[in-house]
């Protein structure tokens, strides 16, 4: 098949859904299908399998960055003419009424229409009343649904799977079974990471909480910290706060990097407090046999089992998680029974295993 997938977001910037259109497009392509990625242009050049189409402008709202993009002029001239030209058998849309970009990708296909939903929101409102209305906008401009969570899918009215089909988000694990990685900062202290954006949402103030409580009793603890967004003044603030507290700020780190501290660390924080639909980052760490201690957002606990819960406490309970980080510290025992959970569980999420789902939605799509 000839397969376009449709990404509403800024592809210099990091982030779950670029995560998810990559890996897909790759197991896809493994599957022999011929895959391309449209995204709005952030100042580069089409290239491979590449296209930019359309300015990028990016909005704060809600403790998160969120992207408006579209196609004027000459660009939109040039859209079409691709999608025309190019005569896709499937086009796949990732948060299709990310605006504007995507409507103006279906407004000229002529191909089979499917699309994800990826996003969770935070308000009530938005929530219970916009999305469910939104989402029957879009059921009708779309031959197949898609959710990556039962969380995301009640939030669109999806619950019925003859309207939605649940696939999570996948992790390519090759990667991770590599023995090779470097490890650094070994030297025998305990290493807590936090890996991610730097933004309200995911909570990256309770982790510098948690760890500001737990060194006062333990300066045998580092917490490492990767990662670029609007708080971080909040973290640089608090190291000149807090100058003897041993903690490694990294910025934005590069992917091989990545892989090296998810095997240096001991624990990995993830203290998001809303708008996950699922955690890929924590199928990272879960590839990585590393164990982990967080908040138990709805999208969180779509992946923690009943008997890491306690684990994940409600969002924003700084008392519990530090709790909790204390107790992983103190048992290493527990520590290497969710290390050898997360290793297991994490096999049903590979994209060899996933892609092949989303392939029967495409070839069911076109009968």
């Amino acid at each position: 098949m000839k397969i376009a997938q449709v990404c509403p977001y800024d592809l210099s910037r990091p982030g779950g859904v670029k995560n998810h259109i990559f890996s897909l497009s790759e197991a896809l392509g493994k599957l022999g299908h011929q895959v391309s990625i449209i995204a709005p242009d952030h100042g580069e050049s089409s290239k491979n399998n590449i296209h930019y189409f359309g300015k990028n402008r990016s909005l704060n709202i809600s403790g998160t960055k969120i992207d408006i993009n579209i196609a004027l002029g000459k660009e939109r001239k040039e859209l079409k003419r691709f999608i025309e030209n190019e005569k896709f058998d499937i086009i796949h849309y990732h948060t299709f009424w990310n605006p504007i970009l995507p409507f103006q990708v279906w407004n000229h296909s002529q191909a089979k229409n499917i699309c994800t939903f990826h996003d969770t929101p935070k308000s009530k409102l938005i929530g219970k009343t916009i999305m469910p209305l939104a989402a029957k906008l879009v059921f009708k401009m779309m031959d197949q649904v898609i959710s990556v969570s039962r969380t995301q899918a009640k939030f669109i009215g999806g619950l019925n799977p003859q309207k939605v089909k649940i696939i999570p988000n996948g992790i390519n694990l090759s990667p991770f079974k590599k023995s090779k990685a470097q490890k650094i900062f070994d030297d025998g202290k305990f290493n807590l990471l936090f890996l991610g954006r730097l933004e309200p949402r995911k909570g990256v103030g309770y982790a510098l909480k948690a760890y500001q409580n737990l060194r006062s009793e333990n300066e045998n603890i580092r917490l490492i910290i990767a990662g670029d967004g609007q708080e971080r003044s909040l973290v640089e603030s608090f190291m000149r706060d807090h100058p003897t507290d041993d903690i490694e700020f990294l910025g934005q780190v590069d992917e091989a990097t990545k892989y090296n501290l998810l095997k240096t660390a001991n624990l990995y924080l993830a203290t998001a407090i809303y708008g996950e639909s699922f955690g890929i980052v924590l199928l990272e760490a879960m590839a990585s046999g590393l164990p982990m201690v967080g908040f138990g957002n709805e999208g969180y606990l779509n992946i923690i089992s009943d008997q890491w819960q306690e684990y994940f406490p409600s969002p924003k309970d700084l008392k519990n998680l530090t709790l909790g980080i204390k107790k992983m510290i103190q048992d290493e025992g527990i520590r290497k029974k969710m290390r050898d959970w997360g290793i297991e569980e994490v096999k049903k999420y590979d994209w060899k295993i996933l892609a092949k789902e989303i392939e029967t939605i495409y070839t069911d799509s076109l009968k």
